[in-house]
Protein backbone atom coordinates (compact mmCIF):
# COMPACT_ATOMS: atom_id res chain seq x y z
CA UNK A 1 0.00 0.00 0.00
CA UNK A 2 2.84 2.06 0.92
CA UNK A 3 4.00 1.86 -2.71
CA UNK A 4 0.83 3.04 -4.27
CA UNK A 5 0.89 6.33 -1.87
CA UNK A 6 4.23 7.21 -3.17
CA UNK A 7 2.70 6.89 -6.86
CA UNK A 8 -0.26 8.50 -6.29
CA UNK A 9 1.33 11.87 -4.21
CA UNK A 10 3.84 11.90 -7.32
CA UNK A 11 0.74 12.10 -10.20
CA UNK A 12 -1.08 14.03 -7.56
CA UNK A 13 1.34 16.88 -7.71
CA UNK A 14 0.41 17.05 -11.07
CA UNK A 15 -3.08 17.83 -10.44
CA UNK A 16 -2.59 19.89 -7.50
CA UNK A 17 -0.42 21.97 -9.73
CA UNK A 18 -3.44 22.04 -12.46
CA UNK A 19 -6.24 22.70 -9.16
CA UNK A 20 -3.25 25.48 -8.30
CA UNK A 21 -3.94 27.18 -11.87
CA UNK A 22 -7.70 26.71 -11.38
CA UNK A 23 -7.72 28.99 -8.46
CA UNK A 24 -5.96 31.42 -9.79
CA UNK A 25 -7.88 31.94 -12.54
CA UNK A 26 -10.72 31.73 -11.01
CA UNK A 27 -9.71 34.23 -8.36
CA UNK A 28 -8.65 36.48 -11.21
CA UNK A 29 -12.06 35.77 -13.63
CA UNK A 30 -14.82 33.93 -11.67
CA UNK A 31 -14.73 31.11 -14.62
CA UNK A 32 -13.16 27.74 -14.77
CA UNK A 33 -10.55 27.47 -17.00
CA UNK A 34 -11.17 23.60 -18.42
CA UNK A 35 -8.56 24.06 -20.75
CA UNK A 36 -6.07 23.72 -18.06
CA UNK A 37 -5.69 20.08 -18.67
CA UNK A 38 -4.10 20.74 -22.29
CA UNK A 39 -1.69 23.26 -21.27
CA UNK A 40 0.09 20.76 -18.86
CA UNK A 41 0.03 18.62 -21.90
CA UNK A 42 1.27 21.45 -23.89
CA UNK A 43 4.30 22.20 -21.78
CA UNK A 44 5.02 18.68 -21.79
CA UNK A 45 5.45 18.63 -25.33
CA UNK A 46 7.32 22.06 -25.57
CA UNK A 47 10.00 20.13 -23.29
CA UNK A 48 9.85 16.96 -25.56
CA UNK A 49 10.38 19.27 -28.47
CA UNK A 50 13.72 20.90 -26.30
CA UNK A 51 15.49 17.81 -25.87
CA UNK A 52 14.65 16.01 -29.25
CA UNK A 53 14.73 18.92 -31.24
CA UNK A 54 17.46 20.96 -29.90
CA UNK A 55 18.96 17.76 -28.24
CA UNK A 56 19.44 19.56 -25.11
CA UNK A 57 18.77 18.67 -21.40
CA UNK A 58 15.37 18.19 -19.66
CA UNK A 59 16.64 20.97 -17.64
CA UNK A 60 16.30 23.62 -20.20
CA UNK A 61 13.10 22.14 -21.47
CA UNK A 62 11.85 22.55 -18.30
CA UNK A 63 12.45 26.21 -18.70
CA UNK A 64 11.66 26.97 -21.96
CA UNK A 65 8.26 25.05 -21.49
CA UNK A 66 7.56 26.80 -17.75
CA UNK A 67 8.20 30.21 -19.81
CA UNK A 68 6.71 29.25 -22.91
CA UNK A 69 3.25 28.38 -21.19
CA UNK A 70 3.57 32.20 -19.51
CA UNK A 71 3.91 33.54 -22.73
CA UNK A 72 0.95 31.56 -23.75
CA UNK A 73 -0.39 32.13 -21.45
CA UNK A 74 -0.65 36.03 -21.90
CA UNK A 75 -2.45 35.66 -25.46
CA UNK A 76 -4.75 32.84 -23.76
CA UNK A 77 -6.12 36.10 -21.93
CA UNK A 78 -5.61 38.89 -24.59
CA UNK A 79 -6.94 36.96 -27.34
CA UNK A 80 -9.42 34.86 -26.17
CA UNK A 81 -10.94 35.32 -22.30
CA UNK A 82 -10.84 38.82 -22.52
CA UNK A 83 -12.99 38.80 -25.76
CA UNK A 84 -15.12 36.53 -24.48
CA UNK A 85 -15.37 38.09 -21.37
CA UNK A 86 -17.66 40.66 -22.84
CA UNK A 87 -20.54 37.94 -23.19
CA UNK A 88 -20.19 37.18 -19.39
CA UNK A 89 -19.06 34.37 -17.12
CA UNK A 90 -20.83 31.50 -19.29
CA UNK A 91 -19.23 32.62 -22.73
CA UNK A 92 -15.89 32.57 -21.18
CA UNK A 93 -16.31 28.97 -19.83
CA UNK A 94 -17.83 27.45 -23.11
CA UNK A 95 -14.49 29.08 -24.74
CA UNK A 96 -12.30 27.42 -22.22
CA UNK A 97 -14.44 24.15 -23.15
CA UNK A 98 -13.73 24.96 -26.73
CA UNK A 99 -10.29 25.54 -26.39
CA UNK A 100 -9.70 21.97 -25.09
CA UNK A 101 -10.13 20.42 -28.25
CA UNK A 102 -8.70 23.31 -30.23
CA UNK A 103 -5.24 22.34 -28.24
CA UNK A 104 -6.06 18.48 -28.64
CA UNK A 105 -6.21 18.10 -32.07
CA UNK A 106 -3.86 21.23 -32.74
CA UNK A 107 -0.89 19.33 -30.62
CA UNK A 108 -1.97 16.04 -32.09
CA UNK A 109 -1.44 17.73 -35.68
CA UNK A 110 2.03 18.54 -34.46
CA UNK A 111 3.45 16.03 -32.17
CA UNK A 112 1.32 13.04 -33.66
CA UNK A 113 -0.94 11.86 -30.82
CA UNK A 114 0.98 8.48 -29.61
CA UNK A 115 2.43 9.61 -25.80
CA UNK A 116 6.57 10.06 -26.16
CA UNK A 117 9.06 10.20 -23.69
CA UNK A 118 11.05 12.77 -21.62
CA UNK A 119 14.29 12.68 -20.06
CA UNK A 120 14.55 11.59 -16.66
CA UNK A 121 16.11 14.75 -14.41
CA UNK A 122 18.71 12.00 -13.11
CA UNK A 123 20.34 11.74 -16.81
CA UNK A 124 20.11 9.23 -19.06
CA UNK A 125 16.92 6.95 -20.26
CA UNK A 126 17.02 5.07 -17.06
CA UNK A 127 15.87 6.67 -13.47
CA UNK A 128 17.91 5.78 -10.33
CA UNK A 129 15.49 3.91 -8.05
CA UNK A 130 16.18 3.50 -4.32
CA UNK A 131 14.48 0.46 -1.89
CA UNK A 132 13.88 0.70 1.28
CA UNK A 133 11.05 -0.96 3.59
CA UNK A 134 10.29 -2.81 0.67
CA UNK A 135 9.33 0.60 -1.44
CA UNK A 136 10.60 1.17 -4.20
CA UNK A 137 11.66 5.22 -4.41
CA UNK A 138 12.70 6.43 -7.87
CA UNK A 139 14.77 9.74 -8.28
CA UNK A 140 11.96 11.27 -10.36
CA UNK A 141 9.04 10.99 -8.20
CA UNK A 142 11.33 12.78 -5.68
CA UNK A 143 11.85 15.47 -7.94
CA UNK A 144 8.13 15.63 -8.39
CA UNK A 145 7.53 16.55 -4.90
CA UNK A 146 10.41 18.69 -4.40
CA UNK A 147 9.33 20.64 -7.40
CA UNK A 148 5.62 20.95 -6.10
CA UNK A 149 7.24 22.35 -2.78
CA UNK A 150 9.15 24.89 -4.73
CA UNK A 151 6.13 26.29 -6.84
CA UNK A 152 4.14 26.20 -3.51
CA UNK A 153 7.05 28.42 -2.16
CA UNK A 154 7.43 30.44 -4.96
CA UNK A 155 3.59 31.53 -5.36
CA UNK A 156 3.25 32.37 -1.46
CA UNK A 157 6.13 34.17 -1.53
CA UNK A 158 4.71 36.44 -4.74
CA UNK A 159 1.56 36.83 -3.57
CA UNK A 160 1.86 37.38 -0.05
CA UNK A 161 5.64 39.09 -0.37
CA UNK A 162 5.58 41.13 -3.25
CA UNK A 163 3.97 44.52 -4.10
CA UNK A 164 2.89 43.13 -7.26
CA UNK A 165 1.12 39.91 -6.13
CA UNK A 166 -1.01 41.83 -3.10
CA UNK A 167 -1.88 44.12 -6.03
CA UNK A 168 -3.13 40.91 -8.34
CA UNK A 169 -4.46 39.26 -5.17
CA UNK A 170 -6.24 43.46 -4.70
CA UNK A 171 -7.91 42.85 -8.16
CA UNK A 172 -8.96 39.99 -7.95
CA UNK A 173 -10.71 40.77 -4.54
CA UNK A 174 -12.04 43.90 -5.18
CA UNK A 175 -11.65 45.11 -9.18
CA UNK A 176 -13.30 48.67 -8.88
CA UNK A 177 -11.47 49.46 -5.79
CA UNK A 178 -7.89 47.87 -6.99
CA UNK A 179 -8.83 50.12 -10.34
CA UNK A 180 -9.57 53.54 -8.14
CA UNK A 181 -6.15 53.23 -6.75
CA UNK A 182 -4.50 53.24 -9.91
CA UNK A 183 -3.71 49.15 -10.03
CA UNK A 184 -4.59 48.35 -13.68
CA UNK A 185 -6.85 45.35 -13.48
CA UNK A 186 -6.90 44.37 -16.70
CA UNK A 187 -2.93 43.50 -16.38
CA UNK A 188 -3.03 41.86 -13.23
CA UNK A 189 -5.64 39.31 -14.58
CA UNK A 190 -3.51 38.89 -17.74
CA UNK A 191 -0.60 37.87 -14.99
CA UNK A 192 -2.93 35.80 -13.16
CA UNK A 193 -3.87 33.56 -16.25
CA UNK A 194 -0.21 33.68 -17.41
CA UNK A 195 1.07 32.26 -14.21
CA UNK A 196 -1.39 29.72 -14.05
CA UNK A 197 -0.87 28.43 -17.51
CA UNK A 198 2.99 28.38 -16.76
CA UNK A 199 2.40 26.16 -13.93
CA UNK A 200 0.32 24.04 -15.69
CA UNK A 201 3.49 23.70 -18.27
CA UNK A 202 5.61 23.37 -15.48
CA UNK A 203 3.76 20.08 -14.26
CA UNK A 204 3.53 18.74 -17.53
CA UNK A 205 7.51 18.91 -17.57
CA UNK A 206 7.93 17.55 -14.05
CA UNK A 207 5.51 14.28 -13.95
CA UNK A 208 6.50 13.96 -18.02
CA UNK A 209 8.95 10.85 -17.39
CA UNK A 210 6.90 8.89 -15.79
CA UNK A 211 3.95 9.46 -17.41
CA UNK A 212 5.08 10.93 -21.03
CA UNK A 213 3.44 13.28 -22.88
CA UNK A 214 0.82 14.03 -25.25
CA UNK A 215 -1.93 11.91 -26.20
CA UNK A 216 -5.13 12.71 -25.00
CA UNK A 217 -4.76 12.67 -21.31
CA UNK A 218 -5.36 16.54 -20.91
CA UNK A 219 -9.14 16.05 -20.47
CA UNK A 220 -8.66 14.06 -17.37
CA UNK A 221 -5.72 15.52 -15.89
CA UNK A 222 -8.38 18.76 -16.01
CA UNK A 223 -10.69 17.02 -14.44
CA UNK A 224 -9.05 15.45 -11.70
CA UNK A 225 -7.43 18.61 -10.97
CA UNK A 226 -10.75 20.03 -10.48
CA UNK A 227 -11.94 17.59 -8.38
CA UNK A 228 -8.68 18.44 -6.14
CA UNK A 229 -9.36 21.74 -5.91
CA UNK A 230 -13.50 21.09 -5.23
CA UNK A 231 -11.86 18.68 -2.56
CA UNK A 232 -9.82 21.10 -1.00
CA UNK A 233 -11.27 23.69 -1.56
CA UNK A 234 -11.44 26.18 -4.70
CA UNK A 235 -10.78 29.68 -3.24
CA UNK A 236 -8.13 28.19 -0.97
CA UNK A 237 -4.48 27.82 -2.36
CA UNK A 238 -3.57 25.47 0.38
CA UNK A 239 -6.66 23.34 0.15
CA UNK A 240 -6.29 23.15 -3.78
CA UNK A 241 -2.90 21.39 -3.72
CA UNK A 242 -3.37 19.24 -0.49
CA UNK A 243 -6.81 17.95 -2.57
CA UNK A 244 -4.33 17.55 -5.91
CA UNK A 245 -2.88 15.10 -3.78
CA UNK A 246 -5.36 13.18 -2.10
CA UNK A 247 -7.10 12.87 -5.49
CA UNK A 248 -4.03 11.35 -6.75
CA UNK A 249 -3.57 8.98 -3.69
CA UNK A 250 -6.82 7.86 -3.84
CA UNK A 251 -6.38 7.18 -7.82
CA UNK A 252 -3.65 4.73 -7.31
CA UNK A 253 -4.99 3.09 -4.72
CA UNK A 254 -8.36 2.25 -6.41
CA UNK A 255 -6.19 1.25 -9.40
CA UNK A 256 -4.16 -1.03 -7.28
CA UNK A 257 -7.22 -2.51 -5.30
CA UNK A 258 -10.04 -2.45 -8.42
CA UNK A 259 -8.10 -1.58 -11.67
CA UNK A 260 -7.85 0.43 -13.53
CA UNK A 261 -11.33 0.61 -15.18
CA UNK A 262 -12.88 0.97 -11.95
CA UNK A 263 -10.68 4.54 -10.62
CA UNK A 264 -12.19 6.78 -12.90
CA UNK A 265 -15.61 6.40 -11.84
CA UNK A 266 -15.14 6.74 -8.25
CA UNK A 267 -12.81 9.46 -8.38
CA UNK A 268 -15.29 11.60 -10.32
CA UNK A 269 -18.16 10.61 -7.82
CA UNK A 270 -16.02 12.17 -5.18
CA UNK A 271 -16.77 15.87 -7.20
CA UNK A 272 -20.51 14.64 -6.13
CA UNK A 273 -19.89 13.84 -3.01
CA UNK A 274 -17.37 16.83 -1.98
CA UNK A 275 -20.33 19.34 -3.33
CA UNK A 276 -23.17 17.41 -1.19
CA UNK A 277 -21.15 17.16 1.87
CA UNK A 278 -18.87 20.00 1.84
CA UNK A 279 -19.25 22.27 -0.72
CA UNK A 280 -17.10 24.90 0.48
CA UNK A 281 -14.13 21.67 0.50
CA UNK A 282 -11.90 20.79 3.57
CA UNK A 283 -9.83 24.45 3.58
CA UNK A 284 -12.37 26.75 1.92
CA UNK A 285 -14.61 29.05 3.62
CA UNK A 286 -18.40 29.20 4.03
CA UNK A 287 -18.39 32.08 2.77
CA UNK A 288 -17.95 31.88 -1.22
CA UNK A 289 -16.67 34.52 -2.87
CA UNK A 290 -19.11 35.79 -5.66
CA UNK A 291 -19.62 38.88 -7.58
Amino acid sequence: MLQLVVAGLTVGSGYALVALGIHIILRATRVINFAQGEFVVLGGLLAYSVTNVLHANVWLGLVVATAGGFAIGLVYERFVLRPAARGGELAVTIVSIGCVYVLLYGHSLVWGSLPLPLPYFSGGEADVVWRAGGVQIAAQQLWVLGFLGLALGALAFFFEGTTYGKAIRASANSPVGAALVGIDVDRARSVSVAIAIALAAFGGVIVGPITLVGGAAGVGIAIKGFVGAVIGGLDSPVGCAVGGLLVGVVEKLLEGRLGYGASDPIVYGLLIVALLVRPQGLFGSRRAIRD
